[in-house]
């Protein structure tokens, strides 16, 4: 009784961690964007990372953030990373796109991603990993509304 007991209490602590976790990485994502706000006078959301306005890659380590009043991105590219805030004219043009498998699963979709074409010589191609390809549709429709395309 007492293993199991042990067990669930170790399994609630790892979960409560994990959560804790995310959230510092979120407020921390968040305050950038703040920061950005009162330094700029940008309106990048700053109070919920899951805004209609953030799109954030697979791995939770890259982020584009919108604002479509003053038609700028802010992007960061890691956690470290404090953010670069650019104009919409950085981003050319942008494409959902996926790899199709058949395997003895069935039809899948892997690999979904947006290929962002740049201004930037440096950076001309920007990869953004996403969930699936209905988070990665839902955001295609996003940026087209948002750019006006």
């Amino acid at each position: 009784m007492f293993d199991i007991i042990s067990i669930i209490l170790t399994i609630g602590a790892l979960i409560a961690w994990g959560i804790h976790r995310q959230k510092k990485k979120h407020n921390a994502l968040l305050a950038k964007f703040r920061e950005h706000n009162q330094r700029l006078g940008t309106s990048f959301p700053d109070t919920s990372i899951d805004s209609e306005l953030i799109l954030i890659d697979k791995a939770k380590k890259l982020a584009i953030a919108f604002d479509p009043e003053s038609k700028k991105i802010c992007l960061v590219l890691g956690p470290k990373d404090q953010g670069e805030v650019l104009d919409f004219s950085f981003i050319r043009q942008w494409q959902l796109k996926w790899t199709e498998s058949n395997g003895s699963n069935g039809y899948s979709l892997k690999d979904v991603h947006f290929d962002f074409s740049t201004n930037d010589l440096k950076r001309p191609l920007i990869r953004v990993p996403v969930i699936g390809k209905g988070y990665g549709d839902t955001w295609n429709s996003r940026l087209g509304i948002l750019f006006n395309a």
